[in-house]
């Protein structure tokens, strides 16, 4: 049967022809082959598990994060809406996907408050998991682009697409004729990792919760590509909402790869970095840090202070206060606000009680959040 999994995995085998062992290496996924996260279906029944993923249990945390808008309140309601219409059409259960969708709001608030220009963007999000900031961007009438390496996600996010969008959608998995500006564009991961192929015009790269999950080699090509692409143009930008999970410990190396490839970068507040092309810039940064890591390497200055003050008992009392207590800096609670709350209220009411399938799981092994 020539049904939606059937026809991606031929056309991977297909697109696995046209790409180099390397290239298929850089995007086999290595931290979720390492951990046995699920990244791939048999079967279309299967698909469900990816709605509202990876975000359970976020809900009350990413509603701290939102700022006041009408216009993103509304824009959000209405997202959530066809979330739910989706649901109720090709899923075995109802869901509004609000933990996903709220933080997918956070990340459009990010992209709108650092746009290059007005009016309509051009956005390109690598490893969009459930597909809602898309949703969310096609609503606002931008055009959105999106690259994912994972099977199972990108299905699902090709089957909430498709269905919310219809005519509207392209997948070049399927075809390489795009029509003209649909709002939604999906790219394959083969077809990102072909040299050949060249890659759409965009204003706007985002790749949230991935980069530090990513192996050094797609990191380097997203990358190098985006330069080849943009090259010196501070009116383009990449934004990260948050790295991911650093297993291997390679964030550093991976911003010196990355300002090597030409991308200076700024923290813009805690989790959240924007990288712009300027290779004069990048270069500044990366002799700093370099000169930065070389003095402290060879004098050792400030693990030798360290572990001379830890042997004392002066030092080991303070080292306990700083990480238990009176040193240690409360985390800042603040209230939220009232379109905040109405939001809040809009969400639970759409599906009361609603808990996604991994959130039960974690919570009755005692864990909250993921």
């Amino acid at each position: 049967m020539n049904d939606l999994v059937t026809r991606y995995n031929e056309a991977e085998l297909h697109g696995r022809a046209t790409v180099s062992n390397r290239a298929i290496e850089a995007f086999a996924l290595e931290l979720w082959n390492t951990l046995g996260y699920p990244f791939k279906v048999g079967s279309e029944t299967e698909l469900w598990r990816y709605h509202d993923s990876m975000h359970e249990g976020r809900f009350e945390r990413n509603l701290h994060f939102i700022r006041d808008s009408e216009h993103d309140f509304d824009l959000v309601r209405k997202t959530a809406k066809q979330i739910l219409d989706f649901s109720e059409h090709c899923l075995p259960f109802r869901s509004c996907g609000k933990h996903a969708l709220t933080r997918s709001l956070y990340q459009y608030q990010l992209i709108i408050q650092n746009r290059p220009h007005d009016g309509k963007l051009k956005i390109l999000e690598i490893g969009p998991g459930s597909g809602y900031l898309g949703i969310l961007l096609a609503n606002d009438g931008h055009e959105y682009f999106a690259m994912d390496a994972a099977q199972a996600f990108y299905l699902y996010q090709k089957k909430i697409w498709s269905h919310t969008f219809q005519s509207d959608y392209f997948d070049y998995s399927e075809s390489a004729n795009r029509p003209t500006n649909p709002k939604i564009t999906h790219l394959p991961w083969w077809r990102f990792a072909d040299l050949s192929v060249a890659l759409p015009e965009i204003d706007i790269v985002t790749v949230n919760h991935a980069l530090a999950e990513m192996h050094e080699n797609a990191v380097k090509l997203i990358f190098s590509r985006l330069y080849r692409l943009w090259g010196d143009n501070p009116r383009r930008i990449v934004l990260a909402e948050s790295l991911g999970y650093d297993y291997f410990k390679r964030k550093h190396k991976m911003f010196a790869s990355i300002q090597e490839l030409g991308f200076s970068f700024t923290k813009l507040k805690r989790g959240v970095y924007k990288w712009v092309p300027d290779s004069k810039e990048a270069q500044t940064q990366l002799t700093h840090t370099k000169s930065q890591t070389s003095f402290w390497n060879q004098t050792g200055i400030v693990q030798k202070i360290v572990a001379r003050l830890l042997k004392t008992s002066n030092g080991a009392q303070l080292a306990k206060m700083i990480g238990r207590g009176p040193l240690k800096k409360p985390e800042q609670t603040t209230e939220l606000s009232l379109q905040v709350r109405n939001l809040r209220t809009f969400l639970d009411e759409l599906v009361p009680g609603e808990l996604t399938s991994d959130e039960s799981f974690l919570k009755y092994l005692g864990q909250k959040t993921f």
